[in-house]
């Protein structure tokens, strides 16, 4: 008897840990949160919903509202909700995030300086896979490095609350990972107390384990709905759930709760007026449930909230009675329901707008459910060993089988913890290795075969690329073809094996000129080779060019035609064109180079030629 209580003990001593480790990381990563930004927010409630982002941008400035860095909350609000604020320039990539995830249709709109326009519209309406990236709330790439303006329209049947983080991408994957430990080790402990508590009541058939254990489900499911972790991985594309979820089973928690907590207090030998309440509340849980299969959320999320608060007191009251009444562990009881009323208070409070606080709106429920859930398992766990303590014989064998269950608890933990390390150190390793197969596979598409410069596709990418940024950032851009002149005569008279040496040597010598680490030597196809020279004028390209024509002529190439054979003068020809204003795309440029390189082979080879 003593042994099984002292493992029982250490068992909900280990939870408590659990949830406390929980609670810690969390705020880990909310410190580290703090590396991102919280841009100054204005915003404008929107009447009429046909109002446009033309008109919004149109508007004046003193019909918007302007609520500093602080998490914009408006409560429960059908209404849209436009909001405007201002990104800085950035070096970096960044990414934006909307952390709240129950919101029904958010269009984010990026308007750089510009005038161009990215638009995302998100929103747990919408499939999860339709996310730009995957996470529990909405996160969406930054597409601009300058100043620019960032307008969003919010419109929910759930609370209007947009808080909004501008995050570096290392930081915010180095912010999530705390907080997905520590959700993982929530729902781990709510999935050992289910576990627990089923083989509890498959060993002594006491019907309170059976009933505790689908109420944690719910509770598990109905956190997994608020935290936004139940669409992302259980039901991603199951939107008529996904609307309903919260009401759903939070409606079906309570249900169950009242069926535990009569079980557990035997309300029936009790109080009958207690239970003639108790049953009251049930069944108006149930009748949520129900509802909200049929109704809005925004009518059934009304039932829900104030109904959940009443329960609580209900239920709080009672376990004060029957703590006065002198009920054995009711003082565990009654603060296990506290724990879970202070934190639906918070939370109810934060989701109407009344309260201010992104981490107790996003973990207060999480926390105190915890809580609650390893307090209630204790004194179920507490009030059937005192039950049992007059069955010494029955309960002799009962404490047995749960030393046992918790001891097969325990080293399968142990089997899974190393399963997964050793899982993890595979995936890691299978995942290096695909990283460096695919960088090489990326290099060789990338690299021409013979002279190991960047190939004709990889200068497609990149003059494209370069032309786009050019055109963005107002920098110049210049380019350089040549070609080697007289090179077909060269290899009909030595050979091809000749030829395709002085076209690997050619290629060596560009690149040993070409030393910024921005410029690009590409051979372009046979004897022609490419030279892209970002944020470069055309007096300064033709300086690098002429030099590239110098090293080319004065110095012969090796013939390795014959062990005899005399070196090679090999001279080539330039084009030199610069982006102008008149080029619509990338292939302008190349043109007008093209254009130039074969106006310096009409002016008689080993001369360069300005695109005009």
């Amino acid at each position: 008897m003593a042994g099984w209580r002292n493992t029982t003990v250490n068992g909900i001593r280990s939870a408590i840990f659990a949830v406390l480790s929980s609670l810690l990381l969390i705020t880990i990563g909310a410190c580290v949160a703090e590396e991102s930004i919280t841009p100054e927010i204005a915003y404008y409630k929107a009447e009429n919903s046909d109002v446009s982002l033309n008109d919004i941008r149109e508007m004046h400035p003193e019909n918007w509202t302007y609520i500093g860095s602080g998490p914009p909350s408006f409560g429960y609000d059908n209404t849209p909700h436009w909001l405007k604020l201002e990104l800085n320039a950035a070096s970096y990539y960044r990414l934006f995030h909307l952390q709240y995830p129950l919101l029904d249709n958010v269009d984010v709109y990026f308007i750089s300086p510009q005038g161009e326009i990215e638009h995302y519209n998100v929103g747990d309406k919408k499939p999860f896979y339709q996310r730009p990236i995957a996470a529990d709330g909405f996160v969406m790439p930054v597409p601009f490095n300058e100043p620019h303006e960032v307008f969003i329209r919010v419109q929910t049947s759930s609370s209007v609350s947009v808080p909004i983080r501008v995050w570096e991408t290392s930081a915010f994957h180095q912010a999530q990972g705390p907080r997905y430990v520590a959700i993982g080790l929530y729902f781990g402990v709510l999935i050992c107390m289910v576990v627990y508590n089923l083989f509890g009541y498959v060993v002594t058939r006491e019907t309170s384990f059976f009933s505790y254990s689908i109420y944690v489900v719910f509770t598990g499911l109905l956190m997994a709905a608020l935290s936004g972790v139940g669409f992302r991985y259980l039901w991603p594309n199951w939107l008529w759930l996904q609307e309903r979820a919260i009401t759903l089973f939070g409606g079906l928690a309570f249900v169950f709760a009242t069926l535990f907590i009569t079980q557990l207090l035997g309300l029936k030998k009790q109080s009958k007026a207690w239970h003639a309440g108790l049953l009251m509340l049930g069944s108006f849980a149930a009748l949520v449930a129900i509802c909200s299969l049929f109704l809005p959320y925004a009518i059934t999320i009304f039932m829900l909230l104030p109904f959940a608060v009443i329960a609580c007191f209900y239920v709080l009251i009672l376990g004060v009675a029957m703590w006065i009444k002198g009920m054995q562990h009711a003082q565990i009881f009654t603060l296990a329901w506290f724990c879970f009323l202070a934190s639906i208070i918070f939370n109810s409070l934060g989701y109407l707008g009344l309260i201010d606080g992104q981490f107790i709106q996003r973990y207060a429920i999480m926390i105190g459910s915890g809580i609650e859930v390893l307090l209630l398992s204790w004194v179920i766990t507490l009030m059937y060993s005192a039950e049992r303590t007059e069955k010494l014989g029955a309960q002799e064998q009962m404490l047995k089988h749960a030393v046992a269950a918790q001891e097969a608890q325990r080293v399968l933990n142990e089997e899974l913890e190393v399963r997964v390390e050793d899982r993890t150190r595979e995936l890691q390793e299978v995942s290096e290795s695909l990283q460096k197969a695919n960088a090489e596979l990326e290099r060789q598409s990338n690299e021409d075969g013979l002279t190991k410069l960047f190939n004709r596709r990889f200068f497609d990418t990149r003059i494209r690329e370069e032309f786009q940024r050019s055109r963005r950032s107002g920098t110049p851009l210049a380019l350089i073809l040549l070609d080697i002149d007289h090179f077909k005569p060269l290899n009909d008279t030595h050979g091809h094996q000749a030829g395709d040496a002085v076209l690997i040597e050619f290629a060596q010598r560009l690149q040993s000129l070409a030393t910024r680490a921005n410029d690009a030597v590409c051979r372009y196809g046979g004897e022609e080779f490419a030279v892209i020279l970002p944020a470069t004028q055309l007096a300064s390209a033709e300086v690098v060019a002429d030099r590239f024509l110098k090293a080319i002529s004065e110095k012969p190439f090796v013939n390795i035609s014959g062990a005899k054979a005399p070196p090679l003068n090999v001279t080539a020809s330039a084009g030199v064109a610069v982006l102008e204003d008149t080029m619509d795309n990338a292939t302008d440029l190349v043109e007008a180079a093209d254009t130039a390189l074969y106006a310096a082979k009409d002016q008689g080879r080993n001369m360069l030629s300005l695109a005009t």
